[in-house]
């Protein structure tokens, strides 16, 4: 089938065709209102076989997994029953989502809570079959703390402050506590940072409002809404912690900790580590990935054509993207599922929170450029060391140059786009109330310039490939392990800044059973990689002026592969950032 504009398609087939698919294509509005989301799961958006052996087999890891650890002897011969069975399914690949979800549902559902962890090798233990990361060597010290900010799991947290506000006051005192400071042994200042621009602050103030857990299991869980400023160290060039308070308004049990308060200060990290994972997990990917790319899907089956250039274009980035995040509200966002024994707030409060994502940042807003400049962190001579953006802005630069090649088939000006009425349609549903509610899309009824497209496309693919694979996929190596970053804290933040004991410590933590279901998922999630960006497949485009754009774009891929490879091998601090080496980025959202 070629790919024709409906100005040109004379086709009374074309019509019917939409007509069918905005049958399958329906939304719903009560799922997480006020989302929109889609009403069933056509059959054509299934999981396909391939992803279901790639999932079989993380199941299968997972499983014996925990017949090593044992957790439970009494749940020994159930384990190793799984493995047998699951083993065999696999092998004679006679299995369907079905057959995985009860695997899976059974053996998450079988972890016991237990006593709380006696030592932090409690938590090394659990790891047999998938194996211990190495963040577990050195998550507690002061530099992987800063690391994960910029080449962790949430990246765009952070932003860069001239001035710190009332809520946050901290004073030379506090700076001078900094091992930056104190390694530095100069005549740094927090003056001289603020005036150099070398501050930069994390703050979780949509937290702040977050009921605390402990509902389900019987255990009560806190989630604190911190706040934690980061010093661009002019030596190293590479960020350090400064200071950390728990809450939002300060007071005498609301103290600022600083790196020479012992215990609390590893208990003030870890707390920001909970919050870090919760922001991540609800926002920054279940509610800035997942979800967002959800009424992109449903509009473009029910607005474009089949044969519509632009349908052809996404179509790829958007397999499996239903039919995963219908499998996150029916197995994982449910009522005394994992996400609700896991993480710090309420069921209500974690949705909430990814409702509010998606509600308050505009669309336009979110496009990776724009969004580094608003947050002050697009300058290299300031931020030096920040990999996600160094890496992120490749693919960036690539995916948009490939889309505006692709556009220019079709649309040689702005006059071809504007007689696209499809293409309006779009545009239309996605803003629509009655639709894909959509905000901060620059329409009005009529179809953008050409440049705008390219950049709403780009955003698209960027979002269903990198953006997620920078988000999901250090779920396996930074999450797993529970000290690097727990989902919870099981007692209150400290109200003074001396005297935490390691007993303290470890209070906060979760038990490690709970830390082995933490474990499996984010093995499970972190580790299934499916397809790659850029193979779409020698068949999918049909016309032929697409093949030299696109072996240009694979091209450009490889070269980012390379680039990365030797950033790699040049970056001095702690560990490479391979979480978007091109091998490791999907087309879409599939798991």
């Amino acid at each position: 089938m070629s790919a024709f504009l409906p100005q040109y398609d004379s086709d009374p087939l074309r019509e019917t065709a939409l007509e069918q698919t905005r049958a399958q294509y329906q939304y719903n509005y009560t799922y997480l209102s006020p989302l929109a989301l889609i009403e069933k799961v056509p059959a054509r958006e299934e999981f396909s076989w391939n992803w279901l052996i790639h999932l079989a087999e993380s199941v299968l890891k997972i499983v014996e997994n925990h017949r090593e650890v044992e957790l439970h002897p009494a749940r020994r011969a159930a384990h190793h029953k799984r493995h047998s069975w699951l083993s065999e399914l696999i092998r004679t690949a006679s299995f369907d989502f079905g057959a995985i979800a009860r695997v899976v549902k059974e053996t998450l559902g079988s972890i016991p809570m237990e006593e709380g962890a006696e030592s932090p090798e409690d938590f090394a233990a659990i790891f047999r079959a998938i194996g211990l990361p190495p963040i577990a060597r050195d998550y507690h010290e002061d530099s992987v703390f800063a690391e994960m900010r910029v080449a962790g799991p949430n990246p765009l947290v952070i932003r860069r402050i001239a001035e710190l506000d009332d809520r946050f006051p901290v004073t030379e005192e506090h700076y001078g506590a900094s091992d930056h400071y104190r390694a530095a042994q100069s005549n740094d200042s927090l003056e001289a940072a603020k005036q150099e621009g070398r501050l930069f602050l994390a703050d979780y103030e949509v937290l702040e409002h977050a009921e605390n857990g402990g509902q389900f299991p019987e255990a009560q869980k806190y989630i604190y809404a911190p706040l934690a400023v980061f010093v661009v160290d002019k030596e190293s060039l590479r960020l350090m912690p400064v200071a950390i308070q728990c809450r939002q308004t300060p007071g005498a049990d609301n103290p600022i900790f600083t790196p020479d308060d012992g215990y609390n200060w590893l208990i003030a990290k870890t707390i920001v580590s909970i919050a870090d994972g919760n922001y991540h997990e609800a926002i920054a990917h279940l509610g800035r990935t997942h979800l967002f790319v959800e009424p992109f899907v449903i509009a473009t089956h029910r607005q474009l054509a089949p044969n519509h250039p632009l349908n052809l274009l996404l179509r790829p980035h958007f397999e499996g993207t239903l039919a995963i995040n219908d499998m996150a509200r029916g197995h994982l966002v449910n009522k005394r599922g994992p996400v609700e024994r896991l993480l710090g707030g309420t069921l209500q409060s974690t949705v909430g929170l990814t409702v509010k994502a998606l509600q308050d940042l505009p669309f336009d807003d979110t496009m990776l450029p724009r969004r580094l400049k608003n947050q002050g962190l697009d300058d290299p001579s300031i931020l030096p060391h920040y990999p996600y953006r160094d890496d992120a802005l490749l693919y960036w630069k690539a995916i948009h140059q490939w889309v505006a090649a692709y556009l220019a088939l079709y649309y040689p000006s702005d006059t071809d786009l504007q007689a696209d009425w499809e293409l309006k349609g779009w545009f239309a549903e996605l803003a629509a109330q009655d639709g894909g509610r959509v905000k901060g899309l620059q329409c009005n009824g009529t179809p953008p310039r050409l440049d705008y497209l390219a950049d709403v496309l780009t955003m698209i693919i960027f979002t269903s490939s990198v953006q997620h694979a920078a988000v999901n996929f250090p779920q396996c190596d930074l999450m797993s392990y529970v000290p690097s970053m727990p989902l919870a804290a099981y007692a209150p933040a400290p109200t003074k800044k001396k005297g935490g004991t390691l007993a303290d410590y470890l209070a906060m933590l979760p038990d490690p059973g709970t830390a082995v279901l933490q474990a499996d998922l984010a093995y499970m999630l972190g580790s299934l990689h499916y397809t790659k960006l850029g193979e779409y497949g020698d068949r999918h485009f049909p016309d032929p002026r697409v093949w030299l754009p696109l072996e240009t774009f694979k091209g450009r891929l490889g070269a980012i592969g390379k680039t990365i490879d030797e950033r790699n091998r040049s970056r001095r601090y702690l560990r490479p950032y391979e979480f978007l080496q091109p091998s490791g980025v999907p087309q879409s959202i599939n798991v």
